[in-house]
């Protein structure tokens, strides 16, 4: 194991909305099924004016009513957290090179790509940018790109000055669990922590040391739903642990993993995804 222009207002309808994903983000075994998109989701980029993975593609996931933002997080050479999926900004970005090599100017001042590669007016965005576009609006999955984690007591400290502890999920791997578990045995505010697994021993043993709300189940596209992953759903379902996992374009698999009791699909079709559900009666 990203996040997830500040709003002064939340609409009504918005807020209610909102308070149905918390509702079904803490009810692992109810109906629903919630739908996180992939860095936002970015299929029309270019038509909706909304690059991957920045503050305007908020408003479109928002809008089109998705539950959660998979999203990307990293830190700029003076230690400011931004929202940047590759190891360079070549592809997302008219700039060269590493985030983690330029300061924070440098990189608010880039604009974003869109997926055929012509340039739009949306800047990078910072982690503070995100927080407060999407503050009480939709869920907030985030990766910790490589060299976070050794910043994870930082970055929760932000989260909670934002007041964003209900709404930011920050995903990383399971080799990551003692790092940790050492900064909240330090003092590190509890935030949610996503592990990604493979195994129920590894559920197991994050239940008992973290008590987490979700958990990843791994399944790479094109992988079987094995026995092996299937006791691992189970053991996280026994635990009252939501499951998310990754879908790909497969109303097939979709349905599997439902039955299996998988109830968050982070995917690259959320749209298909949502479509899907709300037929088969399994998203409001």
């Amino acid at each position: 194991m990203g996040v997830i222009v500040m709003l002064s207002y939340c609409s009504a309808s918005g807020s209610e909305a909102f308070q149905k994903i918390l509702a079904a983000l803490r009810n692992p075994v109810s109906d629903q099924v919630l739908v996180a998109a992939h860095r936002g989701g970015y299929s029309r980029d270019r038509e909706e004016g909304a690059p991957e993975n920045t503050v305007a593609n908020i408003e479109v996931a928002v809008r089109k009513g998705f539950d959660g933002y998979e999203t990307d997080i990293r830190r700029t050479r003076d230690g400011v957290f931004v929202i940047v999926h590759d190891d360079t900004l070549d592809r997302e970005t008219n700039g060269t090179g590493p985030v983690e090599a330029m300061d924070f100017a440098g990189v608010k001042a880039l604009r974003k790509r869109y997926k055929d590669g012509s340039l739009s007016d949306e800047p990078v965005a910072s982690l503070e940018d995100f927080l407060e576009a999407g503050k009480g609006r939709i869920l907030f999955k985030a990766d910790l790109k490589p060299g976070v984690i050794d910043h994870f007591d930082e970055l929760a400290r932000e989260i909670v000055a934002h007041g964003m502890e209900e709404q930011v999920i920050l995903r990383t791997r399971w080799k990551d669990a003692d790092a940790v578990e050492a900064a909240f045995e330090s003092g590190t505010p509890r935030v949610s922590v996503m592990f990604q697994v493979d195994a129920a021993w590894q559920v197991k043993a994050a239940v008992e040391r973290f008590h987490p709300e979700t958990i990843q189940v791994n399944l790479a596209k094109g992988e079987a739903l094995s026995g092996k992953k299937i006791e691992a759903i189970a053991a996280a379902r026994r635990a009252g642990v939501l499951v998310e996992m990754h879908s790909y374009n497969d109303p097939a698999l979709w349905d599997e993993l439902i039955a299996q009791g998988v109830r968050m699909f982070h995917t690259t079709a959320p749209e298909e995804t949502l479509e899907h559900l709300r037929a088969k009666g399994r998203h409001w």
